[in-house]
């Protein structure tokens, strides 16, 4: 072979090589270009007024963000909210604080804070000796006056005891213009339970007001929650025996005067987690369940083996259906432990459950009183497309794991979404996984993390598109995406935020 035919090949051999190349950058630039950023500055996390952001009222031209914050540094510090307008692009426009309600020098705990429309619920109460009440609170945060109202004083329950004052638990309707709250009466030996059943319009005027005895011993279980229907129907999902071999589950609908209660579980059949949901004007309960609650339990969490599907209106039981046994192989080998309900979509005819696996610990930090370090564990997750008749389109695993320490919670789980009959989910994954590098050295790069956009076809199929432009930071102020702080705008636009180490920053990302 002579020099020229050389010359030649190696000359079609670079050629080739380049043309490759250039269709790599080309094919990473075009998925680039499937989403866009624009980031605020970096800023200091725990200054006060931003220590723990949660993002509302998500705009074209801005968005609101609201954090808890105690005054002090006392385990028992009362609290201070701060609520700061922000303009799209991150920059704050205007905050407004306040505090808890005070009675006799004692401060209101905060028992719940709920999102209207464009408006905030702050609820809190405080139990006081002196004058014999506990006392539920209510403060309402306008967003388009950018105001707090007034203290309003929603219900009075007169006690003997601060330790035996009853409690309280509110919920909102999904049109966000029913409240419904519940009062579980002071507890009385040996007597049924009494509870009062009330229900507020948007601007927290009473509606109703029903008190009930129900067919239970007067306790107050660990694990009961509270649903509202536009229509004012209440239902109560109320579980006991709850370290029992046969946890009982029972749904209490509470329609003004009326209240009917259906036992739910049956043995074999005990339910994990759920949500209600109103579906063609009839209510269902939807989510997670075990045939075998006791055994699992002992070994550190309830293994979840069916999803069900339960007709509140007519009570009767639709599906229960049984995960496949290569669903439970490919996560992690053993199946769903303390799977919780995240979401629950209805698109046309089909529901989608969205399930995401969740726990925490708590560690006492050495040397300090009342101090401690939480770690909130996450994944894996499941979706679950089906018909409110219980016919399944495809039950599908979402094999991720992490584990995030105390404020950092934030950055777990993901964020599911519809979009024209389709179902996405925003997460945030390891770049070194996404890549497939095996080893990866250094803070930054063991940490980095890509915004990741996965879309599901019509039989469950998984696409993973990763946002390489997604970064956030630089060296040593390193912050990572969080799906639980995502805003939905539009199709398109979302309002996302960041945290690592002791830096933040807010994004809005526009989808091509």
């Amino acid at each position: 072979m002579n020099i020229t035919n050389t010359l030649l090949i190696n000359m079609k051999s670079f050629f080739l090589s380049l043309c490759a190349l250039l269709c790599v950058i080309t094919l990473q630039a075009q998925e680039q270009e499937l989403a866009s950023f624009e980031w605020s500055e970096l800023s200091n996390s725990t200054v006060v007024g931003s220590q723990n952001p949660v993002l509302v009222f998500p705009s074209e031209s801005d968005f609101t963000v609201y954090s808890i914050e105690e005054i002090g540094s006392q385990f028992y510090a009362p609290k201070i909210i701060y609520i700061t307008k922000f303009d799209a692009s991150g920059k704050p426009l205007s905050t407004v604080d306040f505090k808890l309600p005070m009675r006799s020098r004692k401060d209101a705990t905060l028992l719940k804070v709920i999102e209207g429309n464009n408006k905030l619920y702050f609820f809190s109460h405080v139990a006081v000796k002196k004058d014999g009440k506990n006392v539920l609170y209510a403060q309402i945060y306008d967003n388009e006056t950018h105001q707090i109202s007034d203290t309003i004083e929603l219900y009075t329950v007169p006690i003997e005891k601060v330790n035996n004052s009853g409690f309280f638990e509110i919920a909102m309707s999904s049109n966000a213009e029913t409240f419904a709250v519940l009062v579980n009466k002071p507890f009385v030996k040996k007597t049924t339970e009494a509870i009062n059943v009330l229900t507020f319009d948007a601007n927290l005027e009473t509606l109703s007001e029903a008190s009930h005895t129900l067919s239970f011993d007067s306790k107050r279980a660990f694990r009961e929650t509270l649903f509202v229907e536009s229509d004012g129907t209440v239902n109560i999902i109320k579980k006991t025996n709850t370290g029992k071999k046969h946890p009982i589950t029972t749904v209490i609908t509470v329609t003004g005067n009326n209240i009917n209660e259906q036992q739910v579980s049956t043995e074999g059949f005990y339910i994990s987690d759920s949500k209600v949901i109103t579906f063609n004007d009839s209510q269902y309960l939807i989510g997670f369940a075990t045939d075998n609650a006791k055994p699992a339990i002992s070994m550190g969490g309830a293994k979840d083996s069916s999803f069900f599907i339960y007709n509140i209106s007519e009570g009767k039981l639709v599906k229960n259906q049984a995960r496949s046994k290569e669903t439970i192989k490919r996560v992690l080998g053993k199946g769903y432990i303390d799977l919780k309900v995240k979401d629950i979509l209805i698109d046309n005819e089909s529901i989608y459950l969205i399930g995401d696996c969740y726990s925490k610990d708590s560690e006492a930090i050495e040397g300090k009183n009342f101090e401690y370090n939480y770690t909130h564990r996450f994944g894996p997750g499941i979706v679950i497309k089906l018909g409110i008749n219980g016919d399944v389109t495809y039950d599908v695993p979402i094999n991720y794991g992490e584990d995030y320490l105390n404020r950092m919670e934030v950055l777990g789980s993901f964020y599911p979404f519809l979009n024209n009959g389709e179902l996405f989910i925003l997460a945030n994954e390891k770049e070194s996984k996404l890549k497939d590098k095996k080893i990866v050295m250094g803070y930054d790069k063991i940490n980095a993390k890509a915004i990741v956009l996965k879309s599901f076809d019509g039989e469950g199929n998984i696409k993973t598109v990763p946002f390489w432009n997604s970064k956030t930071g630089g060296a040593k102020k390193y912050t990572t995406y969080a799906p639980t702080q995502t805003l939905r705008v539009n199709d398109k636009v979302f309002y996302i935020y960041a945290i690592g180490k002791e830096m933040h920053k807010f994004g809005k990302m526009t989808l091509k």
